[in-house]
């Protein structure tokens, strides 16, 4: 009876170990890949791929030799990748995205080459287990049909525990330990209790190799510029300071970014979302998609402290980080609030005078907050004389931005986009109104309005970025819910992005 009680724990250990590196494989790639389709793709492939040969190598093994030793070599060496993907994992991700150029093909190459070897010795163990459970073959269906259930039940734990207790709560490398902690005991498991030795052996030195893990990752965590790194169900964000200057990333791209000095925004496009104040002068209250540092409302509130700012963001983590390391103050007018932002504005009838939509994650964009059904939804939440405003981390060369344009334009009959001067950023401005403004008259309003407030830079020069010539969208794609490849039309134009602009002057300084 123990001997088949073993192979259930092993068989249950294993499927848990495979469920749980799927679901952490998005966050080895997001840094350095993104969290788009085409990772989601490339995991779902190589572990699909890994449990095909699997299944097949560890069948053919078991016919050859079927000892409980055997499976436990397998175990083992599975333990060993685990332990080179422990140790060298993040920065071989780092080198083969730079190697590859962080393209879709990368990312399948980069999956195969951490995840395939572990995730293929794993795989092996259930076949393994039904040859050496198969005593009779009158009940060889009931055999196989309980360890698969024990496997995938296993499965099941596992990726339970990655996505709601091991990812919201700790670091990578911590869980990639646990991890190869519990390969490690399904090692232990194969062995004989004759060779009472080899056991504890084999399990100590992994424990070592965990505990070690545990006890550097603090040292690893705020080692140079870093301050703090943290792994969210959502993205990794990161935050450092250099040059006087506090930086947030998402999945390894900048967000925000401010001054230490003066806390206002070095980050260009930043300082570019005053912009809505040459549509719509006389601004009470905000609603930004997409938090990242609390830079926006912060930096319109500094000039306009009337200004009521609501922020949505679907990650918890992030208004928690803007408070604690990016100087964010929440105050009476200023509320932050947590969950999709689709979902909240559906579920809200308030209207803002503005509408800001920053919604990157990385550098992908949720889908569902590009198309034409979710500006109706924005439109439906706009004051009468309202603004919406789109930021997006491209030129108007790249497809994606203009299927925003045109998407935009299909619900909104005015639209004006403004380059962002000193980064590759775009800022596309839409009204209900009717009534367009000539790029002349935009400049003189923008001129008199700058004698009321001091923005940096002026108003003057973001209407003077505006683009005056009418932009051909006919050929760009009209995003809706039934079709919106966010993150194909940002892979295809991302040699045209550049890096975002920097203001490392002062207050003064455009």
């Amino acid at each position: 009876m123990w001997a088949l009680r073993r192979l259930y724990l092993i068989v249950t250990l294993t499927g848990a170990v495979i469920m749980a590196l799927e679901i952490l494989s998005s966050r080895v790639l997001a840094p350095h890949y993104g969290n788009s389709v085409y990772v989601w793709g490339s995991i779902i492939s190589v572990f699909l791929a890994a449990l095909s040969v699997g299944y097949y190598w560890g069948g053919r093994l078991a016919d050859r030799r079927p000892e409980l030793a055997v499976l436990g070599r397998l175990i083992l060496a599975g333990a060993l990748f685990q332990t080179l993907l422990l140790f060298g994992g993040i920065p071989l991700a780092a080198w083969l995205s730079r190697a590859t150029g962080v393209s879709p093909l990368g990312t399948l190459a980069t999956t195969t080459v951490l995840f395939g070897p572990p995730s293929v010795f794993l795989a092996t163990v259930s076949p393994f287990a039904i040859r050496l459970a198969a005593r009779d073959l009158a009940h060889l269906g009931d055999t196989a049909g309980r360890l698969f259930a024990v496997s995938t039940a296993g499965s099941l734990v596992g990726t339970l525990a990655a996505t709601f207790l091991l990812i919201p709560y700790l670091p990578l490398r911590p869980i990639l330990a646990l991890l190869l902690l519990a390969t490690a005991a399904a090692v232990t498991l194969t062995v004989r209790r004759s060779q009472t030795g080899r056991p504890f052996t084999i399990f100590g030195v992994v424990a070592l190799a965990g505990i070690a893990t545990f006890g550097l990752l603090d040292r690893q965590e705020v080692s140079g510029s870093l301050l703090y790194r943290r792994m969210t169900p959502y993205q990794t964000l990161e935050v450092s300071e250099s040059e006087g200057v506090r930086w947030l990333r998402s999945d390894g791209f900048q967000h925000s970014a401010i001054r230490v000095d003066n806390r206002e925004p070095a980050l260009i496009y930043l300082r570019y979302a005053p912009a809505a104040l040459l549509l719509a002068p006389e601004l009470e209250r905000m609603l930004v998609l997409g938090m990242g540092g609390g830079a926006v409302g912060t930096y319109l509130r500094s000039r306009i402290p009337e200004l009521g700012v609501d922020y949505v963001d679907v990650d918890a983590a992030v208004p928690e980080i803007a408070r604690r390391f990016l100087y964010f103050e929440e105050s009476p007018g200023l509320e932050t609030h947590v969950g999709d932002a689709r979902r909240f504005l559906a579920a809200t009838n308030r209207q803002w005078d503005y509408i800001y939509c920053d919604t990157y994650i990385g550098l992908s964009v949720p889908f569902h907050l590009t198309t034409r059904q979710f500006f109706d939804l924005v439109s439906q939440r706009l004051a009468p004389g309202g603004v919406v405003g789109v930021n997006l981390a491209a030129s108007l060369r790249d497809p994606f931005a203009r299927a925003i344009v045109r998407t935009v334009s299909e619900r909104f009959p005015t639209v004006y986009v403004f380059a962002v001067r000193g980064s590759g950023n775009t800022l596309v401005l839409a009204s209900p109104q009717t009534d367009t403004i000539s790029r002349d008259r935009m400049i003189e309003r923008a001129e008199a309005l700058d004698r009321r407030w001091a923005f940096t830079p002026s108003l003057a020069t973001m209407a003077a970025q505006r683009f005056d010539a009418e932009i051909d969208t006919r050929e760009a794609l009209l995003l809706t819910d039934d079709y919106a490849p966010a993150d194909h039309l940002i892979q295809l134009g991302r040699s045209e992005i550049d890096l975002p602009g920097l203001d490392l002057g002062g207050a003064g300084t455009p």
